[in-house]
């Protein structure tokens, strides 16, 4: 008698205590939070999600970079020091600005970089879809660092 029953192969995971580390002075972000907290696709691969995290992670910091020097220069150890002091859930509101920049921009690389590879009309369309989703994650990224510098989510003038 046939079984309808279907396999399906568990979805990638990564190894426990896998972390992006970027220095004393960044929070450790840590791999399986990201899986389970962002919506990055279910078939992504331990080794390609480390390296859009870690490409997410230099984005972000070199967007902050003058911003941190001058964070370091008035004395304060980590992002997490710097004032206000505002907590959500107990956790640095920074830090979780920071995790956001980085998530929204290794989502971003993820969604160019895994192109739907289907010669169809449909296909195209996918495709079309993941770089305007990359856009989006882009400018969520960005507007995660402009909160943590403590601007204005855009700047606007009259022409």
């Amino acid at each position: 008698m046939p079984s309808d029953v279907i396999s399906t192969p568990p979805l990638p995971a990564s190894p426990d205590g896998s972390t992006i580390d970027a220095g004393e002075w960044w929070p450790t972000i840590d791999v399986n939070q990201v899986r389970d907290q962002v919506n990055i696709g279910g078939a992504i691969p331990h080794a390609r999600l480390v390296e859009a995290l870690q490409q997410g992670m230099i984005s972000a910091i070199d967007e902050l970079a003058d911003w941190q020097a001058a964070q370091i220069a008035a004395g304060h150890a980590d992002l997490g020091a710097v004032p206000p002091a505002v907590t959500v859930d107990g956790k640095p509101r920074r830090e979780l600005l920071f995790l956001s920049a980085v998530c929204s921009f290794a989502a971003a690389r993820l969604a160019e970089r895994n192109p739907d590879l289907t010669a169809t009309r449909e296909g195209s369309d996918r495709a079309d879809q993941r770089r305007d989703m990359a856009d989006d994650l882009r400018r969520e990224a960005t507007h995660a660092i402009r909160q943590i510098m403590g601007k204005p989510r855009t700047n606007s003038e009259l022409i």
